[in-house]
């Protein structure tokens, strides 16, 4: 039996997020305090306006402007930065074996660990310019780039459950073609992040410390291929992209994905950024090895509200089929997560998240059933105008998850946890 999206288990989820897009819509008139910048979205593509924005130049170029040597990577538009992740993990109902339903974080909890230790050196184009030329190259080292890499590139870049592995997580050439006084083409050549989900592999990206189902087996992190983005205007893009398929450097079969997706944010602005924006992407194409008749396939949406300047609210859905997956005749998952955040001041944001998702077979998480979860967190920023301890983020977090199986190890339905991670940008 050939293996479909089933239409009526999407459109419930088209109706969820449906809502809050008219609810956002209706309620924005009702709402007319301006105040902090909102932070950028899990963006996919950029639109004209987003294109140079960036938290760098940080701390390492400051540090080499003082010993002289940053006057020539200006000169050339080139930037090296980075930031630091390390966190911890205590489960506070069950033992010391790896927690389920958890990828980032399973391994090895009540230990502190090194996540992340990334240091990026890239050239943002100019796309004021009619033509420019940018790239970036990502080195990632600590835990989470055991999860990260693409077969066939640092193969043997780290060993066992610890820590010491190594990635190169990004390698992408970019051209721009200027094509109006808004619109141009984006051609990206090369290792790229996904444009799929709300939640990024970049620890700084993300609303809390912990992921959710929906990032961690819904969707791909990484792509191998060309992806061409065409920016319509300041509100408007879509891209196409042919690729190796989901974290493959080296293709396990003889075909590719394709993927396809397009951004819209709305003119009303916030402090200069759009208060509302949506994202739709799509990828299909065989991941299987040595087969190029079983197609992956999956749909991602996002959209993001600013109720206020202080309050946002953002929703993720996510539909994904595949046809004979170790025995089983149509995988199917799917899923929708929900997150509230509010601003209270330049200290402290709180943020909650709420998640359904559901794995029929247990072809991405071994379990086959529903899953749930809910996280209450912290963003401290304790020293904001400090020029050095700015960069210094903390989140800490209470984390329950639940299912409708035994999931959990022995007859546990359920599992709880408390976090906290540190970031430092520099």
């Amino acid at each position: 039996m050939k293996c479909v999206m089933d239409i009526r288990k999407f459109a419930w989820l088209g109706v969820m997020v449906g809502i809050t897009v008219v609810g956002g819509l209706v309620a924005r008139e009702l709402f007319a305090e301006q105040a902090v910048e909102p932070p950028k979205t899990a963006a996919t593509q950029p639109t004209a306006d987003e294109t140079q924005a960036a938290w760098p130049p940080g701390l390492l170029m400051e540090g080499l402007d003082a010993i002289g040597a940053r006057k020539p990577l200006d000169d050339w538009g080139f930037r090296i930065w980075g930031f630091n992740e390390t966190g911890f993990t205590g489960r506070l109902t069950g033992g010391q074996d790896t927690l389920p339903l958890r990828a980032f974080e399973a391994r090895r909890p009540n230990n502190l660990r090194e996540h992340q230790l990334r240091l990026t050196f890239d050239r943002p184009y100019d796309n004021k310019k009619d033509f420019d030329v940018g790239g970036r190259i990502d080195g990632l080292f600590g835990g989470d780039a055991m999860l990260t890499h693409s077969p066939g590139l640092f193969e043997h870049a780290g060993r066992g459950d610890g820590d010491a592995w190594a990635d190169l997580l990004q390698a992408y050439a970019q051209m721009w073609f200027k094509t109006g006084s808004e619109s141009g083409l984006e051609v990206t050549s090369g290792k790229f992040v996904t444009t799929h989900g709300l939640e990024v592999i970049d620890a700084v990206g993300n609303p809390l410390y912990s992921h959710s189902y929906l990032f961690d087996f819904a969707i791909p992190f990484t792509h191998t291929g060309v992806k061409a983005n065409y920016v319509f205007n300041s509100q408007f893009s879509a891209y196409l992209a042919v690729v190796e398929g989901w974290e493959t450097f080296n293709d396990n079969n003889n075909a590719h994905s394709y993927m396809t997706g397009l951004a819209w944010t709305s003119d009303q602005k916030v402090e200069g950024k759009s208060r509302d924006a949506l994202y739709l992407n799509l990828i299909t194409g065989p991941e299987q090895s040595d087969d190029v008749n079983n197609y992956r396939t999956v749909l991602d949406t996002t959209f993001t509200h600013w109720w206020t300047g202080r309050l946002s609210q953002s929703v993720n859905a996510d539909y994904g089929v595949e046809q004979d997956v170790s025995g089983i005749d149509c995988a199917r998952w799917y899923g929708l997560a929900h997150y509230l955040s509010y601003v209270f001041d330049d200290r402290f944001t709180g943020v909650w998240r709420a998640e359904w998702f559901r794995d029929d077979g247990g072809s991405r998480t071994g379990f086959d059933g529903s899953a749930y979860e809910t996280t209450l967190g912290l963003n401290v920023t304790p020293w904001p105008a400090d020029r050095v301890l700015k960069n210094l983020l903390l989140r800490p977090e209470l984390r329950w998850d639940f299912a409708d199986g035994e999931f959990f190890g022995g007859d546990r339905r359920n599992q709880l946890t408390a976090a906290v991670d540190c970031v430092f940008k520099f």
